[in-house]
């Protein structure tokens, strides 16, 4: 099968749809011919293998957000390609930009278009924006969004890759007759599930979270917990500093009016096993998260999982393998339940079945599920 896929990210993105779609199109292209239209410095293509090809666009950054440089010259480039490589169905990640622009092409050529909706379709400014989620003016504009975009932008779509019953119920909200199938997330595990499991002497616990330093990823929230507990439960938090802005500086000054020695704020690494290697439990605070691949691989990582409750959260962890907590929980009540899940709990029990409920995000078995889902299009035209 000639597999085109596309999103709006530069290759080596910290950002979660950047890393699925790179592990989607090496997976598919073992068997498959795959072109991946992405985020560059300027025009070109590249093969990464004899079946994988990488196709950038030029790119233009505003406040530490890469943009692609949608200009008429972007589209015929696009467009002769897509010509030349012939592609039996086009697999978009989110909707926007040269997505966008992969939809026309796919249209105009007959071709089906696939969409996977990496946030909540019907929250996709309150996923941006979650400081302004209650806000009237916030609600005006998702309603617009909805009622214009989005809703058009499924009618001119063939199919929706949901990844889980959150997001296919929130398709539903606009659109009643597409085809929606739910397929998680999929990602290469085997490191991860050859990291060491097993806990550090109660006298030095590590913690940590990877995230963008972002409002929606809550890390103020993480460092108020962390003044409740005792220095030798230590939380590094992961992300990146480049792009952290306003959001990274205001963690800083939080860490030093609150006198707090025990919270490290590190850049983004891409060696996850390390990070994960070096830490005994995940904890994340996050707002809103259509379906977190930190949390997916610490549980590969036989890390046991504390959490507020969110769309991930309230998917993947239980008492078999953390702990999940109401969304208005205190700082300091969080601490407390950090504390009996370490005394309370059998750490390598709970470790095996984090590992256990990883099974099903697997790149290997997730690849074949969404050949089958391109087949049933492919088939028709």
């Amino acid at each position: 099968m000639r597999i085109a896929i596309t999103s709006n990210y530069k290759i080596g993105n910290e950002t979660g749809t950047a890393h699925v779609s790179e592990e989607l199109c090496r997976e598919l292209s073992k068997k498959n011919k795959v072109t991946y239209f992405c985020v560059g410095e300027k025009y070109k293509k590249s093969k990464l293998n004899d079946n994988l090809t990488i196709f950038t666009f030029p790119s233009v950054e505003i406040n530490n957000l890469v943009i692609p440089f949608i200009t008429p010259r972007a589209t015929v480039n696009m467009f002769k390609y897509l010509d030349k490589f012939k592609p039996d169905i086009v697999h978009a990640q989110n909707p926007f930009l040269i997505c966008s622009l992969a939809q026309m092409w796919a249209r105009t050529n007959k071709v089906p278009y696939l969409v996977t909706f990496h946030h909540i379709p019907t929250q996709a400014i309150e996923h941006l924006l979650p400081k302004f989620s209650k806000n009237i003016v916030t609600k005006i504009a998702e309603d617009i969004y909805k009622e214009i975009s989005l809703k058009g932008f499924l009618e001119k779509s063939d199919g929706v890759i949901a990844l889980n019953q959150t997001i296919r119920k929130s398709i539903r909200k606009v659109n009643k007759k597409i085809p929606v199938k739910i397929i998680n997330n999929g990602l290469d595990l085997s490191k991860l599930l050859r990291v060491e499991s097993k806990k550090s002497t109660l006298a030095n616990v590590e913690f940590m979270f990877m995230g963008s330093y972002t409002e929606r990823k809550n890390q103020k929230y993480l460092i108020k917990v962390f003044a409740h507990l005792p220095k030798n439960y230590r939380l590094t938090l992961y992300g990146s500093k480049t792009t952290g802005g306003p959001y990274l500086r205001e963690l800083e000054s939080l860490i030093k009016k609150l006198e707090i020695e025990n919270v490290d704020l590190n850049d983004y690494t891409k060696n996850k096993s390390e990070a994960f290697a070096n830490t005994d439990y995940l904890v994340s605070a996050s707002v809103k998260e259509a379906q977190s691949l930190v949390i997916i691989e610490a549980l590969a990582s036989g890390k046991p999982v504390i959490g507020l409750k969110n769309e991930t959260t309230a998917e993947l962890i239980n008492e078999s393998n953390g702990v999940v907590l109401p969304q208005k929980t205190s700082p300091k009540e969080f601490a407390k339940q950090i504390l009996k899940l370490i005394t309370e709990k059998d750490y390598k029990e709970t470790s095996r079945n984090a590992r256990k409920d990883s099974n099903n995000f697997r790149i290997e078995k997730v690849a074949p599920r969404l050949l089958k889902f391109y087949k049933e299009f492919v088939s028709k035209t």
